[in-house]
């Protein structure tokens, strides 16, 4: 909207005057102009995430996690009311983990057929399972499910705390929850069952039986989407 556009723009202009003022008021002008970029660039930092529909709210958990990291435990249900515990899923294999948003998104859709293909290609020797998780209602994941014939579950993040433990975390604009309510027919809320919209960074990780994590994919932009072959083979040579 253009009262968060408006709020956007004056925390940016805030940022830059404070720092400014008290740099000027130090008497040291390099300092004055390195302080002036710096927070200029945490400012723009904000824009551009809500130009992707992540809100500036103190309570997002974003960042993601890195190469080498430990990988949380979780244990959530699937579609169909099954429990999903991550470390039971590592005792067998490797475990691919991607963050899921929602049915309503066509970009999601096409990413996870991209990994069922895989799969099918792979067969039951694959040296991977994908586990997908999202805070949408389970009912919406299992027509998803259902329809697209996946092989591996869709888990429900029904308190946030996978998105959280996994930095994806964030709360979504009133513009773009706008327009998924126009455009979708349901306020995101509604769907996912919460209070206030919410949803994950769409990152994917590549998690080994030693619980580390081999492979990242972390881009605030829902658009840009970890690829299938590179996110499998790193689970290949973490295996060799």
């Amino acid at each position: 909207t253009s009262l968060e556009l408006a709020q956007t723009m004056n925390l940016k202009l805030f940022i830059l005057a404070m720092f400014i003022l008290g740099s000027c008021q130090s008497g040291n002008k390099d300092a004055t102009n390195s302080t002036a970029v710096k927070h200029a660039a945490i400012a723009e930092d904000i824009i551009n995430l809500t130009q992707h529909g992540i809100a500036n709210n103190p309570n997002n958990v974003l960042g993601g996690l890195k190469e080498g990291d430990i990988a949380p435990d979780f244990e959530l249900e699937d579609q169909d009311g099954n429990l999903v515990s991550l470390y039971k899923e590592l005792d067998e294999r490797p475990v691919l983990l991607v963050f899921y948003r929602a049915d309503w998104c066509s970009i999601c859709r096409r990413h996870l057929a991209e990994f069922q293909d895989r799969l099918n290609d792979l067969g039951d020797s694959g040296s991977a399972k994908v586990l997908a998780i999202s805070p949408q209602l389970p009912k919406y994941s299992q027509a998803l499910h259902k329809d697209n014939g996946y092989s591996f579950p869709i888990l429900y993040d029904h308190d946030h705390q996978a998105m959280k433990d996994y930095r994806v975390f964030f709360h979504v604009t009133e513009k773009y929850n706008q327009y998924i309510t126009e455009e979708k027919g349901d306020p995101i809320e509604l769907r996912n069952g919460n209070l206030e919209p919410v949803m994950p960074v769409p990152a994917t990780y590549m998690i080994d039986q030693n619980k580390s994590i081999k492979y990242v994919h972390y881009d605030p932009n829902y658009r840009v989407r970890a690829d299938v072959d590179e996110a499998l083979q790193s689970i290949d040579e973490s295996t060799d």
